[in-house]
């Protein structure tokens, strides 16, 4: 039986789960590491690429990373290996293993990073209704962020309580104003700080996101806003069972399920930690 090579694992991921016209203009996604015609032994998925998440492909088996966030963004002038980048590119190339990219066009993509914040917040926040919150029309259609209305209005202690038991952030920041009785809530993974003002125009009373930094959450309560900040991590990393689901189904559809083993990475590669 003819074995998959990276080349098959891209076309699936483009064509059936993150196209890559969803992605925003200059964004930096597909395969920054390796080449296509390699036989894919195992997958890792992730968010970020670390020395830690390379050294856990070598020691799951895995040769193709599957990454949220671009490792190279900024285009490279020179290989010095004490630089982070440099440094993860020597390690991947030294243990013969590629890395492909789905950013934006994951974020943006049905059943994609937002979709399943909104799904994994389904429950605990009794949501009954959701829809995109900004669509940009540029070639495409490009959904931003998400809209959700809740069964019941909800106090805002509620709320986070309800985030940090689903997401379990390494850390929560609660920001902008202290609105209670929500039941109008805009999401989005990740540093979402360019929707705010879309988020306060389309009438939500909270905004829960990865993160947002100190003017943003300053416009946010200027505009009467409260913040939820759970976490850049946590807010994406809901993506990756839901994500190991959609290709271990076209791989079944292969016969290609016995060939290559998908590992979602057991590291939380969030920056941040709590002193004990």
């Amino acid at each position: 039986m003819k074995k998959p090579t990276i080349n098959h694992i891209i076309s699936i991921v483009e064509e059936k789960i993150a196209p890559p016209f969803l992605a925003l203009p200059d964004d930096r996604i597909g395969l920054q590491v390796g080449r296509e015609n390699e036989v894919v032994n195992g997958i890792l998925l992730c968010i970020d690429v670390t020395k830690e998440i390379i050294n856990e492909a070598k020691e799951k088996g895995a040769n193709l990373i599957l990454a949220h966030h671009p490792l190279i963004f900024n285009p490279l002038t020179h290989l010095n290996f004490s630089n982070p980048s440099s440094g993860i590119i020597r390690e991947a190339i030294k243990n013969d293993i590629s890395i492909y990219i789905a950013h934006t066009n994951l974020d943006a993509a049905p059943g994609g990073v937002n979709d399943c914040l909104v799904k994994v917040l389904k429950e605990e926040l009794d949501i009954k209704k959701e829809e995109s919150l900004l669509i940009l029309k540029n070639k495409e259609k490009f959904p931003l962020g998400k809209m959700v209305e809740l069964r019941e209005r909800k106090m805002l202690k509620e709320i986070v309580l309800g985030v940090e038991k689903t997401l379990k952030p390494t850390y929560i920041k609660v920001g902008g104003v202290k609105n209670e009785g929500i039941s109008k809530v805009a999401l989005c993974g990740g540093s979402c700080k360019d929707l705010v003002y879309p988020a306060y125009k389309r009438g939500a009373e909270l905004f829960i996101t990865g993160e947002l930094g100190h003017h943003s959450c300053l416009e946010a309560k200027f505009l009467g806003l409260s913040v939820i900040e759970a976490g850049h991590f946590e807010t994406e990393a809901v993506v990756l069972p839901f994500l190991k689901e959609k290709i271990q189904k076209q791989l079944e559809q292969k016969d290609w399920q016995e060939s290559i083993c998908i590992f979602i990475s057991e590291i939380c590669t969030s920056p941040y930690f709590i002193l004990s």
